[in-house]
């Protein structure tokens, strides 16, 4: 079953570059580099001549040192503020910049379902006539909150639905309406705004959860592709 954050690197670079000078800045690499991953993220910077990075643990810094990226420092707490550190705004998780992650998931199975058909777990949704069900391979066991149940934003094709009903371990169900999809099918939970798909930012504040707080859980069995 496919499940895919696809990470945009020039984005993350323009991002960068958008900050100032890029000698002069500390990349906030932390949490993974907020999920986006860390090693490929940090060799694209320090390729650009980002000056800096953050990372959590003692462990990335090494990572880092085995990756050949130089300049690795662990975040402290206690220390000065830096002006000239970007986190969130490098993945666009921060207005103002372009989203760096696609996430999304694959279609499972469609199926046909009458009208007052209970919904996932509790029957927290009923369908209000016939209509097509699609089941997208994305659950809280992958990092997506229980909080987006009948609530978020996915994008299948052309159509533009909502999370239908309680989100499950593995899984969660869009209702198609007068739509259709085939299994294999990408369904989208968040994108590039200028695709035509939901924004994570747009999750974040229909959720009230921070968009880099979304981007950071996101599970290991999400594949991370690189362009």
């Amino acid at each position: 079953m496919r499940r895919r954050a696809v990470i945009d690197l020039n984005a993350i670079l323009a991002n960068a570059a958008a900050t100032g000078p890029l000698t002069d800045l500390t990349a906030d690499l932390r949490a993974d580099a907020y999920g986006h991953g860390l090693i490929p993220v940090a060799r694209a910077l320090s390729d650009a001549g980002v000056g800096g990075f953050l990372v959590s643990r003692v462990e990335d810094q090494a990572a880092l040192a085995d990756a050949g990226v130089s300049g690795a420092r662990v975040a402290d707490p206690d220390a000065a503020v830096n002006p000239h550190v970007a986190g969130p705004e490098l993945f666009g998780l921060a207005s103002g910049g372009r989203p760096a992650m696609r996430l999304s998931g694959e279609v499972i199975a469609v199926k046909r379902v009458h009208a007052d058909s209970g919904v996932s777990y509790g029957y927290t949704y009923r369908t209000r006539q016939d209509t097509t069900l699609a089941l997208v391979a994305l659950g809280f066991a992958d990092g997506i909150p229980r909080v987006v149940s009948n609530k978020a934003p996915v994008r299948i094709g052309d159509f533009v639905g909502r999370v239908t009903g309680r989100i499950a371990m593995d899984q969660f169900v869009v209702d198609l309406h007068d739509f259709t999809a085939e299994p294999g099918d990408d369904a989208v939970l968040f994108g590039d705004p200028a695709q035509g798909e939901p924004s994570v930012g747009e999750l974040a504040d229909l959720i009230g959860i921070a968009a880099a707080v979304i981007t950071s859980r996101l599970g290991r069995r999400i594949e991370r592709v690189y362009e």
